[in-house]
């Protein structure tokens, strides 16, 4: 919503800062706001759909320095999968 005014964004803020309300509510009521704004801006349906995207949040580890390290230094990525096993 960073294309709004500051008074626009200020008005979807206060709308969406009830604590008391469920996320069902909120879904409710951010809908129609989410309609007009990509009838608005085409473009930003690219963007939208990139904040929606699931899976594996991959990171890049570097270990290195004091400390005990399996392996010794070890460089490479770290995946995290969101709602996975715990264990």
């Amino acid at each position: 919503m960073h294309r709004g005014t500051a008074a626009e964004q200020d008005a979807v803020i206060a709308m969406l800062d009830d604590q008391e309300a469920t996320p069902e509510e909120l879904a409710e009521r951010v809908i129609p706001l989410l309609h007009a704004h990509l009838d608005a801006f085409p473009e930003a349906i690219t963007e939208f759909k990139a904040l929606t995207a699931t899976g594996p949040t991959v990171y890049n580890q570097h270990n290195t320095g004091e400390g005990v390290f399996i392996g010794g230094d070890n460089h490479g990525g770290l995946t995290i999968n969101h709602g996975g096993p715990t264990a």
